[in-house]
């Protein structure tokens, strides 16, 4: 049986809606779907959703994959600079439009590659056994490399770049990496006020880069760091015009310190309480309700980048990738 959600109680009024004219709308907003059965637009204001930082949350299957991408898009087209952090190399193909580069260079890569091999080596050894001075020597190659990827990336043409990981054999050497592109980031978004450029950082499958507490795992200072360090920019990169994209399945295993300074939420389909638990306190029990019911393509839009200030269901277009590739709904029911 297929549910149908958002059913309303017995005796409960029912209003009809009716077609409405055109709704004007502002060069920051875009059209991101309608209210289900309506010609009623859901605009989402794209700056707001930058600065203020915006969650996208949804099982697979949900749609969400093919709408953060389309949304991505529409973020690149308006001038903002657009870093995706994706560990899983999907992005690269799925953008052939914006042909995304790499934000550190094959060269540049290697010599950041050997500082972090000689930074983690130090570190491993007990603190009265470490070269301070080594230490500090790597700890500014680093600064410096990570500062002129990202300077060079917002001084060029470039839309969109893109960071992954390097071929570094040993976990305490992926999170320095990825800690140290943040520290070189912050510094440019902090001393240079990102060369007069807004920038949009996506955090695909957040919970391999800001994952909560309880899910770090055996690294768990290194990559509490990393966290630490995300959370900096996310606290105070409103101030430094840089703002986040969170992409995640789900909440729970997402690093809450970010999550919560994410002022504007798209929820697709969602089954475990920890993320309804959660998302209560967003939209209310009753749309947190509504959420496992929601069919292929629909999703709960909330926050202060939409132009309306209640929660409301919402429903995408189909969307046409320039990848070519169909958009299908899941062929068998999502567990």
């Amino acid at each position: 049986f297929d549910k149908f959600g958002w059913v309303p109680e017995i005796n409960t009024p029912i209003f009809l809606a009716t077609d409405i004219g055109p709704v004007p709308i502002s060069e920051k907003e875009v059209k991101i779907g309608t209210i289900p059965g309506t010609n009623y637009p859901v605009l989402l204001n794209l700056q707001e959703a930058i600065t203020h930082h915006t969650a996208i949350l949804g099982v697979t299957g949900s749609g969400k994959s093919v709408f953060c991408r389309d949304l991505i898009r529409k973020v690149a087209s308006s001038g903002t600079k657009v870093i995706c952090v994706d560990f899983t190399n999907e992005y690269r193909s799925k953008f052939p439009d914006l042909e995304p580069q790499d934000m550190v260079p094959a060269q540049t890569r290697q010599e950041i590659d050997k500082a972090i091999e000689t930074l983690s080596a130090e570190l491993e050894k007990f603190g009265n056994q470490q070269n301070k001075v080594l230490i500090t020597a790597q700890q500014a190659i680093l600064m410096d490399k990570f500062s002129a990827c990202v300077k060079d990336f917002l001084a060029s043409d470039r839309q969109m770049s893109l960071f992954d990981l390097p071929d570094i054999s040993n976990t305490t050497g992926i999170l320095e990496y990825t800690r140290w592109f943040f520290r070189g980031l912050f510094q440019v978004a902090r001393q240079e006020n990102n060369l007069g450029k807004q920038v949009c950082v996506v955090l695909e499958e957040a919970h391999t880069v800001i994952p909560e507490w309880n899910f770090i795992g055996v690294d768990d200072k290194k990559a509490q760091s990393v966290v630490n360090s995300i959370s900096q920019i996310a606290l105070q990169g409103r101030k430094y015009n840089v703002g986040f994209f969170v992409v995640a399945q789900r909440t729970a295993n997402v690093s809450k310190t970010v999550l919560t300074q994410c002022n504007s939420i798209i929820a697709f389909q969602q089954f475990d309480k920890t993320s309804s638990d959660f998302l209560t306190n967003y939209m209310g029990a009753e749309m947190a309700a509504a959420l496992p019911s929601l069919q292929f393509r629909q999703a709960v839009a909330v926050g202060k980048a939409f132009r309306a200030r209640v929660p409301m269901i919402f429903e995408v277009p189909e969307i046409q990738e320039a990848t070519g590739e169909p958009e299908n709904p899941p062929t068998t029911p999502t567990p």
